[in-house]
């Protein structure tokens, strides 16, 4: 049994069920006529999206903002598939990493704006990933575009190994210190020449998120770091400038925190920085 706190549109709600734990639950016309406190009719919900704590929560509404319902809705569902197929733990901030990348991957083919990502091979080193993530690019071609190219394989792949490993509560101190950070990163990237516009905005924006759930899971578990780091000297080899701010970021991090930062984060961090540039 669940009741709406919040209606998202007249086919999707936030809700509670008699516990107080907080889902998502979508179906045709689940909200017409509803209002708050209201009970969601059972027959009418096609799909359930468990939010296990108020990050879970904020993830979605921040998601929300700015990307499609229908894109949300299937990439948890294909997080949920794989994870629960393949006992593959992730942390939380995948979904909003990697719904976030689908939807720009999906504007940037129909906008003929696509750029292939130069990746080396990883398939070998990450079989597991790797064929998670064609799974999941045959789902997304199915739900949402059928011209997503192959080159989404290796971006996808990426997301599952940066993203492997439990969940950590962190303190309200470790929050003050990401501030802190984020603060100091922005003055790198306009000493650099790059300021968020509104022809980079999304970009921008995009690289923020991913800094802000990056530093919120310093404490992670990390894999073998040596495959991340042949993808690191490819990108230093064909795009250097990518290569330098990014790794000026890395050690601005590095210098301000406490624990060990995982060396793999440089390379994403490049791959932020390729974008924008």
């Amino acid at each position: 049994m669940f009741r709406i706190i919040q209606s998202l549109n007249n086919n999707a709600a936030l809700v509670k069920n008699e516990k107080g734990e907080q889902a998502v639950v979508m179906g045709l016309g689940i909200t017409f006529q509803k209002k708050k406190g209201d009970l969601v009719v059972k027959e009418k919900i096609e799909n359930i999206f468990a939010l296990k704590n108020a990050e879970a929560k904020e993830n979605f509404l921040t998601l929300l903002k700015d990307i499609p319902l229908d894109f949300i809705s299937v990439t948890y569902t294909v997080i949920d598939h794989l994870v629960a197929t393949y006992h593959y733990p992730v942390q939380e901030y995948l979904y909003v990493t990697l719904t976030d990348h689908i939807y720009c991957a999906y504007q940037a083919v129909l906008k003929n704006t696509y750029q292939e990502s130069r990746l080396p091979d990883i398939s070998a080193e990450y079989q597991l990933e790797y064929q998670m993530a064609k799974e999941a690019l045959q789902l997304f071609r199915v739900k949402l575009l059928k011209d997503l190219p192959a080159d989404e394989i290796g971006k996808i792949a990426l997301h599952f190994i940066n993203a492997q490993g439990e969940t950590f509560d962190h303190t309200r101190e470790e929050y003050d210190i990401s501030k802190q950070i984020m603060a100091k990163v922005e003055q790198t990237l306009h000493a650099n020449g790059i300021k968020r516009t509104k022809t980079n905005s999304n970009f921008y924006d995009r690289f923020m998120i991913h800094l802000s759930y990056f530093l919120n899971y310093l404490d992670r578990p990390t894999k073998a770091e040596a495959s991340i780091s042949s993808l690191e000297q490819n990108i230093k080899s064909h795009d250097p400038k990518a290569y330098q701010i990014g790794s000026e970021i890395f050690d601005v991090i590095k210098e301000l925190v406490i624990v060990r930062v995982n060396e793999s984060e440089r390379f994403y961090i490049i791959l932020h920085i390729q974008r924008l540039l």
